[in-house]
């Protein structure tokens, strides 16, 4: 999978099917999702262990109102 080894996991049904693809290497990260759902979309993932820029957010913390 894009130079990476990976093995496929497969849930099919009805028809419809997505494939999750796993690096059997180093870390199991999940690296691909096939799908031929219409609720799903594909996915590629990539740059594992890189860092994030990431902040918590300002501002009033507001609760939601009761049901």
């Amino acid at each position: 999978m894009d130079g990476r080894q990976a093995v496929p996991v497969v849930l099919a049904e009805k028809g419809e099917s997505v494939t999750w693809y796993v690096a059997t290497t180093g870390k199991p990260y999940f690296i691909k999702q096939d799908s031929t759902r219409d609720d799903m979309q594909d996915l590629t993932d990539s740059g594992f262990g890189g860092t994030v820029s990431a902040k918590a957010p300002s501002g009033a913390v507001v609760e939601a109102p009761a049901a």
